[in-house]
């Protein structure tokens, strides 16, 4: 089994060269996502993804929508019950882009759950809100 450190590598190494198949080898079949980017693109939803299906094609549309977009990783944080992840979106969203934390709780080496946090500029950048308001 990979050590933690060695999955956000490899994770991140699968968004940068678009490696869909590297990338999902680590979630579990009945993986859970959470994310604000499905409510922007499912304003219905409650931002939750089930299974490793249906993540697979959240991914595989941000692949084609989002060409440019590089992840550039700032710290990861080990803990017994997962990993915190904290980088940036380069490529997409903001000029400037803040810090993206995501959250992985793990088990028997692969990611049951991921929960994303997205920073101040890329709420604003896709929910359209302005300074100041």
């Amino acid at each position: 089994m990979m050590s933690q450190a060695r999955l956000v590598q490899d994770w991140i190494e699968g968004w940068n060269t678009r490696n869909l198949d590297q990338l999902m080898s680590h979630y579990a079949d009945d993986a859970v996502f959470i994310s604000p980017s499905v409510l922007v693109t499912e304003p219905d939803s409650d931002g939750t993804l089930h299974g490793k299906a249906a993540i697979r094609k959240r991914y595989s549309r941000v692949f084609e929508r989002c060409p440019k977009l590089r992840f550039e990783l700032e710290e990861v944080i080990e803990r017994p019950y997962g990993i915190i992840v904290i980088y940036r979106k380069l490529g997409v969203f903001a000029e400037q882009p803040g810090l993206t934390v995501e959250v992985f709780e793990t088990s028997g080496g692969l990611i049951r759950r991921n929960v994303v946090y997205w920073c101040v500029e890329e709420v604003a950048s896709q929910f359209s809100v302005r300074a100041g308001w």
